[in-house]
């Protein structure tokens, strides 16, 4: 059987008083629950550690050889406990996000700030990537968490919605369509426009939505970057097809917005991390206040 850490402690704080009635009280234990412990550890080690005199004591050759062994063992465990009380009230940790470029720009930023400002020993890292990695890094426990649109696709991982994103059209000022205040899939049909790569989610669930309507867009540009989609559609070269979360990068840039079609579509976004365990506290913390920032948008 092994030496517990009360036993250690027991050895340790003896050590420092040389009595065994003020060790017992530093303790918060019995004299006598102090005393068997001690008899324990020295039964389990095999040697004697103190020299008794009444209430009083003193360390044996032997124990103090021991004494700096038994002392670290027991500051690695009062380190371990703080470090624990730390991540436990956010004092320190880490969370690893992966999303795609746009949400890195333009959703996470804001989050971010504000869970900062309640945890700022807290380190967030991101990985701004392609969608299909989102998946990657979560099920890898790379990343805590992941932001990727929902699709039919079974899934191995936990998802909870996150917010619904629909399609907008965007075009530079003075542009004909710009006259109307909303659009509709037609009229978009009839010009050309600056979309998402064909193996892109969000275009691959776009034209599906429109073939059941009998309705195929003209892609005179298939991007993956949504700033080059951007200086296309400023140069009037197309209209731009994105979804509403590109929105203020298309208004930074000056361009008109305009929502498409009744009914709208759109994509879900998807809060995503794996399985199985529950998030520390620092990731359940970072999750809420990233679904509470998009509540409230």
């Amino acid at each position: 059987m092994k030496p517990t850490l009360l036993e250690l402690q027991v050895f340790a704080t003896l050590a420092e008083s040389g009595h065994f009635t003020r060790a017992a009280e530093r303790l918060g234990m019995s004299q006598s629950s102090l005393s068997a412990s001690l008899a324990k550890l020295e039964r389990q080690l095999g040697v004697r550690l103190f020299d008794r005199h009444t209430r009083a004591c003193r360390l044996t050759e032997t124990g103090a050889a021991l004494l700096p062994a038994a002392h670290r063992l027991v500051a690695d465990w009062e380190h371990l406990m703080a470090d624990a009380r730390d991540f436990a009230r956010f004092s320190r940790g880490r969370v690893a996000v992966a999303a795609p470029n746009a949400q890195c720009a333009l959703l996470l930023p804001p989050a971010i700030r504000a869970f900062r400002e309640s945890h700022p020993a807290v380190r967030v890292v991101l990985y701004d990537v392609p969608e299909h990695e989102v998946h990657t890094l979560v099920r890898s426990g790379a990343a805590d968490l992941g932001i990727a649109t929902q699709t039919d696709a079974r899934l191995d991982l936990t998802a909870t919605p996150l917010y619904a994103d629909e399609f907008i059209a965007v075009m530079p000022p003075g542009h004909p369509l710009a006259t109307r205040r909303t659009l509709e899939w037609a009229q978009v049909a009839r010009e050309p426009v600056i979309g998402y790569l064909a193996g892109n989610p969000v275009r691959r669930m776009l034209d599906e939505k429109l073939a059941e309507r009998g309705i195929q867009l003209d892609y005179a540009f298939e991007i993956a970057l949504p700033w080059t989609m951007m200086g296309l559609a400023r140069e009037g070269l197309g209209i731009a097809v994105v979804t509403m979360a590109l929105r203020p990068l298309a208004q930074w840039h000056g361009l008109e917005v305009r929502t498409v079609g009744r009914p709208q579509f759109a994509r879900t976004m998807t809060l995503l991390r794996a399985p199985g365990n529950s998030p520390s506290p620092v990731v359940a913390a970072f999750r809420d206040v990233l679904l509470g920032t998009r509540a409230a948008a």
